[in-house]
């Protein structure tokens, strides 16, 4: 094999592995915000990002927690991270599930920029300090 031979194979390969979504590092990020639903946070129901006007007609429920699994469970909504004012979908929703409304921290990577999506690694609770 000639120089100019390795040197495209070599150039093919560097460009397949950068392609690559594993390739190199990926920024591990870790996020503390509320597990809430879509319905609510993208103001499909909402008009404030809150579960306030939800919980107000009692359509909710009486508290974050209820509201957000009424919206994922019977409106067609998923759980999303909200960290202050921007909103991450989560890819485990199984594991999102066991926070719905709590405070937590979410350890994960960014898989989607465009829709701000993001591998879940793991979600802890935040216990509230008096």
């Amino acid at each position: 094999m000639n120089q100019r031979a390795k040197s495209r194979m070599f150039l093919f390969a560097l460009l397949f592995l950068m392609a690559c979504p594993s390739f190199g590092t990926t920024k591990v990020l870790e996020l503390q915000g509320i597990i809430t639903d879509s319905q609510c946070a993208f103001n499909v129901h909402s008009h404030n990002g809150s579960h306030d006007d939800m919980i107000k007609t009692r359509f909710g429920g009486s508290s974050p927690k209820e509201c957000t699994q009424r919206c994922v469970k019977e409106m067609g909504g998923s759980y999303v991270l909200a960290v202050e004012d921007h909103i991450y979908r989560l890819d485990s929703q199984a594991q999102a599930a066991k926070f719905a409304g709590g405070k937590v921290k979410v350890t994960g990577t960014l898989v989607d920029a465009k829709t701000n999506t993001l591998h879940v690694r793991s979600i802890e609770a935040i216990k509230a300090t008096k």
